[in-house]
């Protein structure tokens, strides 16, 4: 698929200019964000795609997992390939067509590299726990996706402030991932660099600099049910805009969000000792 056939990647800006809490901010997949067709897209294509790809083909090995620990985990991954089959065939009816006769038999590995989404399968466990059964994330925003291998939802979250801290509050999450949806939502921070990979020892992470540019660094996660398995599909897709391709009231509203985002959750984010910098490298956009 060329890209000079794609649109430009989607435009997502979601920044308020209050403090910034950690919460789940679900909204119904498909809600109009101002993108047209491509915000009720699971799978958004765009004239970036062989750039993702090609940062998919430079993962090692190690950070992608698919548990198939008994049947009913067989049962699960084979369920979500279904779906990523039906909706890759939907969507982007030629997409499949570039594995050639490796396409019906290709697994979720295979489908998963041909988009610019990374994917997690959650498994809720019948005493009420969960466990992360596949693993396929490429574009981490600072964690390590090889330690998630069979992790629950709670310990994913852990180092999240404020986020589904109580066992309860957890279980309701996880609850509306499999029971409910599918859902959209949104986190950002913001980076010195445009790289997609951000693990902490093997990807990229460029020092601020008030001479260099800078970027807003967007996740759009979508949440897919599959209920009659209690299991539920995570994507989770990165986009990147520079602060000189935002307006100048964005810049302004993401200075205000960063002077007003408490301590611990900057700290969490990475930026809590250099946001004056940042702020100078907005200043300057």
């Amino acid at each position: 698929m060329p890209s000079r056939t794609l649109p430009p990647p989607a435009r997502y800006f979601l920044v308020r200019d209050t403090p910034l809490r950690m919460e789940a901010g679900l909204l119904r997949h498909g809600t109009d964000l101002g993108n047209g067709p491509a915000d009720a897209l699971f799978f958004q294509l765009d004239d970036q795609l062989e750039r993702y790809r090609a940062a998919k083909r430079a993962i090692p090995v190690s950070r992608h997992a698919l548990l198939a620990r008994d049947a009913e985990e067989r049962r699960i991954q084979a369920a979500a390939l279904d779906w990523l089959r039906a909706t890759l065939a939907r969507e982007h009816p030629t997409l499949l067509l570039e594995l050639g006769q490796d396409a019906a038999h290709a697994g979720l590995t295979a489908l998963v590299e041909l988009v610019q989404e990374d994917l997690v399968v959650l498994r809720r466990l019948p005493d009420g726990g969960s466990a992360a059964i596949a693993v396929l994330v490429s574009s981490p925003s600072g964690w390590r996706p090889e330690r998630i291998h069979g992790a629950s939802f709670g310990t994913i979250h852990g180092p999240v402030p404020d986020f589904a801290k109580h066992p309860q509050a957890e279980r309701s999450m996880v609850d509306a991932m499999v029971e409910r949806g599918p859902y959209v939502r949104f986190v950002w921070t913001v980076s010195a660099d445009d790289a997609l990979d951000h693990h902490p020892e093997e990807g990229h992470r460029a020092p601020w600099r008030v001479d260099e540019p800078g970027f807003l660094r967007v996740e759009r996660q979508t949440t897919v049910p599959l209920p009659g398995l209690g299991a539920a599909i995570f994507l989770i897709r990165v986009y990147l805009y520079a602060f000189t391709d935002l307006s100048a009231e964005q810049r302004a509203t993401l200075a205000r969000a960063l002077e007003a985002m408490p301590p611990h959750v900057a700290a969490y984010k990475g930026i809590a000792d250099v946001t004056p910098v940042v702020l100078e490298v907005l200043h300057r956009a």
